[in-house]
């Protein structure tokens, strides 16, 4: 006896797709269809970055005639597809572009007639993607599984992750996100995020939040905070991308830097103190939101200087000495020159000194327990942490 089993096709989405890829100005973005369809189709991935092609005449307004790549251009015609990215001439093997489902995938296996020409030289399909960004995902579609599993170079792997994401080639796009992670959590690979440059960082964690690799965003998220804070790291290259998906913790601490940036010191009648110099390039509204975030965090200061934060501390049998002692070291630990900066809204700044001077203070001292020492170095830390959370809050205040 014969099974018959049959399959729906619904031709919706293969002619979004090939109106997206081969009409010149068409601004269809790939969509999903939960219908039933034919064998060996997919549904698209909906995390793929939406993408259109571009025109023939921005592409080949530099130099009318495009060049062939060097390392990726077979002098053949049957069962090649030809792409024309920027200036440049790809001629690619389509069954390396249909191995896995993928935008590239359903633009191939839809029926030609014989005298068709699309995806031929003279008559290339035009993407939008760099050169580089596209020769380094063809290295990884030819590349032999050792040659792969052996790369290091970071921007070889997020050209390739960009492009595996933008056409939906969701295998690819999964090694490539986890080999960067890898590499990122190794401490004796070259890639350490503690040291490489911001924009190399920034679009790492870009394309981790296109990606929804979780793990990934948050480790780099985690690397720019401290290198914002603490390495005096330049927040504008981070604040785009913290913007762009409503990172709050980041985006705070960027904002607070660029207000820090703003304070001088100075000095009158041997008296020194902070005032704040906004650029003069500085939008008016901007400028106020910052002077009202300023007067908050300096609000903010003089709450966590006055009140110590609580020891929460077991089986100390003389807590209540402890207590007193804990008082006493944060009031006179406060007085330092370097924490005393009047009208500096620096609280993590003047916390970060005040830590400091604690631990000395704590380490000479007699009157405070060990455990009691600990609480008090924790209960300074969950402090910090929660002003670091918090930052954002005080640059969304109105009058």
């Amino acid at each position: 006896m014969v099974h018959l089993q049959l399959y729906l096709y619904n031709p919706i989405p293969k002619l979004r797709l090939w109106s997206g890829l081969f009409f010149q100005g068409s601004k269809h973005i790939l969509e999903n269809v939960s219908s039933p369809r034919k064998k060996n189709t997919v549904q698209l991935n909906l995390r793929c970055t939406p993408y259109c092609e571009a025109s023939k005449e921005a592409l080949t307004a530099k130099n009318d005639k495009p060049v062939r790549d060097s390392g990726h251009y077979v002098d053949a015609r049957n069962g090649f597809c030809v792409f024309q990215v920027e200036n440049t001439l790809f001629n690619v093997h389509q069954i390396m572009l249909s191995r896995e489902p993928s935008a590239f995938n359903d633009m191939l296996s839809l029926p030609r007639s014989a005298d068709d020409v699309e995806g031929k030289e003279e008559k290339p399909v035009f993407l939008t993607d760099t050169t580089q960004q596209f020769r380094d995902f063809l290295w990884a579609l030819y590349a032999p599984p050792n040659e792969l599993y052996l790369e290091t170079g970071i921007d070889r792997l997020l050209n390739v992750a960009t492009v595996a994401n933008k056409y939906c080639l969701s295998s690819l796009e999964a090694w490539t996100i986890g080999r960067i992670y890898s590499l990122a959590k190794d401490s004796t690979s070259s890639l350490s995020l503690h040291s490489i440059s911001l924009d190399i960082c920034a679009r790492i964690l870009d394309l981790a939040m296109l990606c929804d690799h979780r793990d990934l965003q948050d480790f780099v998220t985690q690397i720019l905070l401290s290198r914002t804070l603490w390495n005096s790291a330049s927040p504008d290259v981070v604040l785009g991308i913290a913007e762009k998906y409503g990172l709050r913790t980041l985006t705070g601490v960027c904002y607070y830097r660029q207000l820090i940036s703003f304070e001088r010191s100075t000095s009158r009648r041997n008296v020194c103190f902070t005032q704040t110099v906004f650029p003069v390039s500085m939008d008016p509204e901007e400028r106020m939101r910052f002077l009202i975030a300023r007067y908050s965090l300096l609000n903010l200061w003089e709450g966590i200087r006055a009140v110590p934060p609580a020891l929460s501390c077991q089986g100390c049998p003389s807590h209540m000495d402890c207590e007193v002692a804990w008082q006493r070291m944060w009031i006179s630990a406060c007085e330092m020159d370097e924490i005393s900066r009047p009208n500096s809204a620096d609280v993590l700044g003047r916390m970060k000194a005040l830590m400091l001077g604690l631990r000395k203070a704590m380490a000479d001292t007699l009157s405070m327990s060990i455990q009691c020492k600990m609480a008090a170095l924790e209960a300074i830390t969950e402090t910090r942490d929660e002003v670091i959370e918090g930052l954002i809050t005080h640059f969304t205040k109105t009058m």
